[in-house]
């Protein structure tokens, strides 16, 4: 079975149109939809904004299904020169990057990294391949922070100069799942890119598509 994490009500939304629902259940604040894309099982929920939601909600969704695979799907703010809006960044580590106890332990007590398994990647980058997807392969920065001033993206950069986009969930669900030995993939949309001020879209014509595309990536993996 695989569980599925949408940062988004409308990701789960679009997600749902290719599911074939079998259940339901509300736990807390998680709504759970259990079912099929084509024949494999899924379950998926909303998993909400900032890292203390969405540890809650993966925390409920593992424990509440035997579930083999986490995917978390959502969105980004790219921070490399090369990236477009609705680029697809596929998780090869996914780091907490405002987990900070250097004052105790130094340099190692500065963020908590969470490797993505290869075998995972490799099927993320040939499903964004099938469907036309423009990707890029690199490490998701998680804080809970929305980034909007240039400090905050040179001290993202001085710390974790690998990161290629930040976003507010993918560490901490990468944490839960680690503690429960099970694999998961993380994937982001840009939403905008740091590099560019004339980012095209206005949000909810973005979301509108980011979840779309969201949902032919899901129903793709699972054919």
């Amino acid at each position: 079975m695989i569980g599925i994490l949408c940062a988004m009500e409308s990701e789960l939304q679009a997600i749902l149109k290719y599911m074939e629902i079998e259940s339901e259940r509300q736990i807390a604040t998680c709504k759970l939809y259990r079912g099929k894309i084509h024949e494999q099982e899924v379950i998926a929920c909303l998993a909400g904004i900032g890292k203390c939601s969405a540890s809650m909600s993966a925390t409920i969704l593992l424990m509440e299904a035997p579930v083999e695979l986490v995917i978390n799907v959502g969105v980004a703010g790219g921070l490399l020169e090369n990236q477009q809006v609705l680029d697809l960044v596929i998780s090869n580590e996914a780091i907490q990057a405002d987990f900070d106890t250097s004052p105790l332990d130094g340099e190692e007590g500065l963020g908590l990294r969470y490797p993505i398994e290869p075998a995972l990647i490799q099927k993320a980058e040939s499903t964004a391949q099938k469907i036309g997807i423009p990707y890029q392969t690199g490490v998701i920065a998680t804080q809970d922070l929305f980034m909007a001033r240039q400090s905050d993206f040179d001290t993202l950069k001085q710390n974790f100069p690998e990161s290629a986009c930040s976003e507010m969930e993918g560490g901490a669900i990468a944490q839960v799942c680690s503690a429960f030995h099970t694999p998961c993939l993380i994937i982001r949309t840009l939403s905008d890119v740091v590099f560019h001020h004339d980012n095209p879209m206005e949000f909810s014509a973005f979301a509108q598509k980011s979840s779309e595309q969201a949902a032919k990536f899901i129903n793709e993996w699972c054919l």
